[in-house]
């Protein structure tokens, strides 16, 4: 994960632009008040005080000191650190290695994951740390696909997608791109990548094949990043395109593929799949809603008493 930890805090009420003298007036309010307590000095600045956290996190995890460990990264958390928070999303989805302090629990690593994502979008996005917004993104891809069930957390799911969303159109800015490194664009690109193939795999999951095939054609488009990750799943959005395609083909409706009202004829089977198949006879096929009323206005309309 990124180490510029003094960028990854809020104060009070998250307004990053604050000017430098108003950021370094702010004293500490945390979501739970006994963390105003401890070792170290509860009246400095956030700016100040969120560095010094995740030092002693540190010398708490080096000793093995696993309970204390959590909760100064909670409390860090909780203060406004989104590093802190992606450091609890990775302890609560893959565990604390060597030990059974935690066990993994998918749930409440996308809560620190979602945490960590909300945090950082409320600070200037010239300060964002992209190595660390590539990780927090990398592991709520893991979650999607090998640990929600759809039906089941469907709450969450929707409420991940909803920041999935927002960070892919700031990322996809003029200004955001324009002010990226070399290597920062690559970082983009492959964040990129790994939210349109949450998208497009969610569409999928809800039968909307033609929109997930459009969503992995986008993933295909963003050229190789050289970052493993996001490179496979390049190739993963052409081999599901590919067997989505092959899916529709060998699904498409034993219609003769023309409207039968006013003869369209799709030019592709994006357009055929657009069809609408008459429930009345199931022989014809239309391609509107106008055109269907039209066809069963006409030869379904005699109701045999």
């Amino acid at each position: 994960m990124g180490n510029d930890l003094s960028k990854y805090f809020l104060i009070n009420n998250s307004n990053s632009k604050l000017d430098k003298d108003k950021r370094n007036s702010q004293k500490i309010t945390t979501i739970a008040p006994n963390y105003n307590s401890g070792e170290i000095d509860s009246t400095l600045n956030t700016q100040t005080l969120i560095p010094k956290l995740l030092k002693e996190s540190e010398e708490k995890l080096k000793n093995k000191d696993y309970e204390n460990y959590l909760t100064i990264l909670q409390r860090t958390s909780n203060l406004g650190s989104g590093l802190a928070a992606a450091k609890l999303g990775n302890i609560y989805l893959h565990g604390l290695q060597g030990t059974k302090v935690i066990t993994p629990n998918y749930e409440t690593s996308a809560h620190y994951y979602f945490l960590s994502l909300k945090i950082i979008i409320l600070i200037d996005d010239t300060l964002w740390d992209m190595n660390l917004l590539l990780d927090v993104i990398i592991n709520i891809t893991e979650l999607y696909r090998f640990q929600f069930d759809k039906e089941i957390d469907n709450r969450l799911w929707d409420e991940g997608l909803t920041l999935l969303k927002r960070y892919d159109s700031i990322m996809n800015e003029a200004q955001f791109i324009k002010f990226q490194t070399h290597e920062n664009n690559q970082i983009r690109k492959a964040i990129r990548v790994h939210i349109l193939f949450i998208l497009a795999f969610t569409c999928e999951l809800d039968c909307n094949y033609i929109e997930a095939m459009n969503i992995y054609q986008k993933c295909e488009k963003i050229e190789m990043t050289n970052i493993s990750n996001a490179d496979k799943l390049i190739k993963k959005s052409h081999t599901n395109y590919r067997l989505l395609q092959d899916k529709l083909e060998k699904g498409i409706p034993n219609v003769s593929p023309i409207c039968v009202e006013c003869n369209f004829e799709p030019k592709d089977t994006e357009e055929i799949w657009k069809l609408l198949v008459c429930s009345k006879c199931q022989n014809v096929a239309c391609c509107s809603r106008q055109c269907l009323q039209h066809h069963i206005a006409n030869e379904h309309a005699q109701v045999i008493s």
